[in-house]
């Protein structure tokens, strides 16, 4: 393992989170986040660019340890790729080619990538891959019913905060004091949202498919769609493709439902859309869950994690509530982990070394 300290990066959409940990000891020296990135208004947490907010992050650092000996980076959409990489040129090719799938976050990662390789030549560069966990899914999880003309064209499902997952299964035993369960259901929640199922300890099937977007309700973005309603938009409503896309990942979800995607103040209001939306989010959280279920031919506990499977404890306990009749007991049997996607692209870092 290298002698210095190990950056983790983790570029959101219009976030850069970071953490420092020392490798022999994996003790987390310092942790936090630049916010609003690239905002009309630049408070004092925020950056105009990922490449300012990298730049903020390592001024930052600068007076807390040595320079890091490397820089570990979660990319959301790694294509076929499915474990850990050393970023050399032809993997940055595929990430960037993964970029059509995951269009709000394999950019900012290579603009934080890009940056820092600038910066800092020759420090290696690793990436763990949020879509790496469900690799192992089966066929028929995977495979749309598309001619074999376009599925070897990479048009499948992938899955995605796989990190998340990986690092509930890594601390399973650890937060609970309990053995890992034959077959667990884990609900990641927050602005982005979604369910695994794992069983045996891998994934057997996930929520998300091909891209971000897919599966449940989510703060901006719509969740599952009936295809032909895109036909339907782009036909009868003109919609540019441009459009579209900015419709589908920015304007629906709880904010097209209620004028806000942030639960928490939906939760406070009390006005007849907030708790629409909020019923919305169970309802579909509870129905996909049961397909989870199905795909694991039962379910022996639960995990929450994520910002409001962490923190939104009546939404948390309404979808517990919906699925009642899976038979698993809330004091025994349902945990919450909180997330540390960091802490497992450390972990990733320490494994591909």
């Amino acid at each position: 393992m290298a002698k210095g300290p190990v950056l983790v990066l983790n570029a959101g959409s219009s976030s850069l989170k970071f953490a420092l940990f020392e490798p022999q000891s994996s003790r987390r020296i310092t942790s936090g986040q630049v916010t609003q990135i690239g905002g009309d208004s630049v408070p004092a947490t925020s950056a105009s660019d990922h490449g300012a907010a990298l730049r903020a992050v390592l001024a930052k650092l600068a007076g807390l340890s040595g320079p890091p000996s490397m820089v570990g980076h979660r990319v959301v959409h790694g294509g076929n790729l499915s474990r850990p990489a050393e970023i050399t040129p032809e993997i940055h090719h595929q990430i960037k080619a993964a970029i059509p799938m995951a269009p709000l976050h394999n950019p900012p990662a290579l603009e934080v990538i890009n940056t820092m390789r600038t910066l800092h030549p020759h420090l290696p560069q690793i990436a763990a891959f949020d879509t790496a966990f469900h690799a192992g899914n089966p066929a028929e999880a995977t495979t749309f019913a598309l001619p074999d003309t376009l599925r070897p064209k990479g048009l499948r499902r992938y899955g995605f905060h796989g990190l998340s997952y990986a690092s509930v299964l890594r601390r399973f035993t650890a937060s609970t004091g309990q053995p890992l369960p034959r077959r667990l259901l884990v609900f990641h929640l927050g602005a982005g949202a979604s369910i695994a199922a794992i069983r045996d300890g891998g994934g057997v099937a996930t929520t998300m498919g091909f891209s971000p977007l897919d599966g449940l309700t989510m703060a901006t973005r719509t969740g599952s769609l009936d295809p032909g309603l895109l036909l339907y938009l782009l036909r009868q409503e003109g919609m540019s493709l441009a459009r579209l896309e900015t419709l589908l990942n920015h304007e629906s979800g709880l904010k097209a439902l209620a004028g806000s995607g942030d639960m928490q103040t939906l939760l406070q209001r009390s006005d007849a859309a907030a708790r629409f939306a909020i019923s919305h989010f169970i309802y579909w959280a509870a129905r996909h869950a049961g397909s989870m279920i199905a795909a694991m031919q039962g379910v022996d506990g639960m995990v929450f994690t994520g910002g409001i499977g962490e923190n939104a404890a009546p939404v948390r306990s309404r979808i517990i509530d919906h699925l009642a009749w899976a038979g698993v007991q809330p004091k025994q049997q349902i945990w919450v982990i909180p997330a540390d996607e960091e802490g497992e692209i450390f972990q990733a870092v320490k494994d591909f070394i």
